[in-house]
């Protein structure tokens, strides 16, 4: 994922260096992945609050959001990762996947459309993404 750089004041006032909140971030994936949503989510919600601007947290609060069916929220957090980060291709795609699971599929499409040129043209070439793009896919043309 992309870094984006805090301005000094930010990391001062917080008191955390950009390294520490990616520590503490990287705890709360290890978190996520062992399935322990709760102690993710808390250090996701941590780190918003330390730092608004680490887009990654904000992701994984969405991704929480979608797995525990609360789809408002998930689509606030992958709104707020889009405000700090608005050429992430992937915050767009946490925004479909909310959206696909709020039931919001004209728009979900819309984005999709967006990141299949981008596919397309080489704007995006990592693996990653692209699985998590035919993935979206795949859940908007099988809708019921």
């Amino acid at each position: 994922m992309e870094k984006r750089s805090r301005k000094l004041s930010d990391v001062l006032k917080r008191g955390y260096s950009d390294e520490e909140v990616s520590h503490v971030y990287e705890l709360g994936r290890l978190y996520l992945e062992s399935g322990d949503l709760a102690k993710a989510d808390s250090i996701f919600q941590g780190i918003v609050v330390v730092a608004p601007d680490f887009w990654p947290a904000w992701l994984g609060l969405s991704y929480i959001a979608v797995v525990t069916e609360r789809f408002d929220q998930a689509l606030n957090s992958a709104r707020s990762a889009l405000r700090v980060m608005p050429d992430s291709v992937e915050a767009v795609l946490f925004l479909v996947s909310s959206l696909i699971s709020s039931g919001d599929f004209n728009t979900a499409g819309s984005y999709l459309g967006e990141i299949a040129e981008k596919i397309e043209s080489g704007g995006v070439d990592n693996p990653n993404v692209i699985r998590f793009y035919r993935a979206q896919l795949a859940r908007y043309e099988n809708r019921t």
